[in-house]
């Protein structure tokens, strides 16, 4: 139960944080392709990037890419969370009835490692989606 409910948190939050993401990845590539220097500035800050994003491509262009960065958030967010969980009631993380703080540590590692394992093909994919929104 862990998976889906880690899983829906952080695609809720996703929603909400992929504009960011959107305008980060448009900041990064202006003037990939182009000599150094060479190329013009299309944003100065963020919030006028926003601005032209939206004006130019329209206001749904701030949420391209969404799709792929939530598979990427259910699948990370949902294994590491549900792992942790597991770890937790299968009895890891308790010494003789009291909370091991160096198990947790280990339980809280070993799950961020295995969501990240699973979620990094995900991550390949959300970043390529960016790259390639950008290119048309």
């Amino acid at each position: 139960m862990e998976f889906v409910i880690g899983g829906a948190a952080a695609c809720c939050a996703g929603v909400f944080t992929n504009p960011l993401e959107v305008v980060k990845t448009r900041f990064q590539l202006q003037g990939e392709l182009q000599n150094r220097g060479v190329y013009t500035r299309h944003y100065k800050n963020a919030f006028q990037a926003f601005y032209v994003i939206a004006k130019k491509d329209g206001i749904l262009s701030l949420q391209k890419g969404l799709v792929p960065a939530l598979w990427y958030q259910l699948f990370m967010n949902g294994v590491r969370l549900g792992s942790f969980d597991f770890l937790q009631k299968s009895g890891f993380i308790n010494s003789g009835g009291e909370i091991s703080f160096s198990r947790s540590i280990a339980a809280g590692a070993a799950s961020g490692c295995i969501g990240a394992l699973v979620g990094s093909p995900f991550y390949m994919v959300s970043s390529c989606t960016d790259i390639n929104i950008l290119r048309n």
